[in-house]
């Protein structure tokens, strides 16, 4: 049961202090294998948090521009119908497995043509807590939806709890490595992950060294967040890693040495376009992290 503190008010009414932590956790479901996955981790965190969950099932309907031409209007209309059915069928076996969840639920469906779904999914998951979804590599199944996780990060305001594809989870999350970085988008990442920070046995903060940064290689950051976290009641270490490999390499070296459940980072600390084509920290561990991920922007 949740605790309320009571703290008086100028007016001299007492007010509720709710207890601090997710209250809405938002899971992406499209009806393939890794629903389970997702499902598994996202019911997980929210028991953690007596939190609602709220799986969002996503029909992307076909493209009309595939059947133009010598198909036909029929062809469209056809595919459409399909489309919807296939939906009724896989919203309905969704609905039925949330009914057997132990956490407070219910299945939300959107269903609309590409490049108007992942709008509306970020407009949709502005009022929760968290989201869960799939790194987006691996299997074709999670390679499909990267387009919209990226509008997600970008636009829903909140932080993405990104599973790679067939990992189930472990029994609790107990030890959280953080890739600090001097930007505003790691700040926000560490702001997204405070409440499960706070349930963590061991919080480890690691930054690659960088060239150009004095002797300390930005390891005077590295103290100002640890200090910042201590005040909320979490006690870390600190690692400066060398500049051997790509930081996304290192970040997930250092991950493993410690045996980290989840690795927190900021994401797209530069712009989509110059990390497509040079690369980068954000894109380099989407496509190789084979742990969970917590992600903000």
């Amino acid at each position: 049961m949740n605790q309320i503190a009571m703290k008086s008010s100028t007016t001299g009414i007492a007010k509720p202090i709710l207890k601090a932590g997710y209250k809405d956790v938002m899971v992406h479901l499209d009806g393939t294998v890794e629903d389970e996955i997702r499902i598994a981790h996202a019911e997980a965190i929210a028991a953690q948090f007596e939190a609602h969950l709220t799986g969002l099932y996503t029909n992307a309907l076909p493209d009309a521009a595939l059947y133009a031409g010598e198909f036909g209007t029929s062809a469209i209309v056809d595919a459409y119908d399909a489309a919807r059915r296939a939906g009724d069928a896989i919203h309905t076996r969704l609905t039925q497995r949330f009914a057997r969840l132990g956490v407070a639920n219910e299945v939300r469906r959107l269903e609309s043509f590409p490049g108007l779904l992942e709008k509306d999914v970020a407009t949709e998951a502005r009022w929760a807590d968290l989201i869960v979804g799939s790194c987006p590599h691996g299997t074709s199944d999670c390679e499909r939806w990267g387009s919209l996780i990226e509008t997600i990060m970008f636009n829903s305001g909140h932080g993405l709890y990104l599973v790679p594809p067939g990992f189930k989870p472990r029994q609790a999350i107990r030890t959280v490595l953080i890739g600090w970085v001097d930007t505003r988008e790691a700040a926000r990442a560490v702001s997204e992950v405070l409440p499960l920070l706070g349930l963590a046995t061991q919080v480890h903060l690691a930054s690659v060294q960088e060239a150009g940064k004095g002797k300390l290689g930005g390891a005077e950051a590295l103290a100002d967040i640890a200090t910042h976290l201590d005040r909320h009641g979490i006690a870390t270490t600190i690692s400066l890693l060398p500049d051997n490999d790509t930081p996304a390499a290192m970040l997930l070296a250092e991950a493993h040495r410690v045996s980290a459940d989840l690795i927190v980072a900021g994401a797209y600390g530069h712009t989509r376009l110059r990390e497509w084509i040079l690369g980068g920290a954000t894109y380099d561990l989407l496509q190789s992290s084979n742990l969970p991920l917590l992600m903000a922007h």
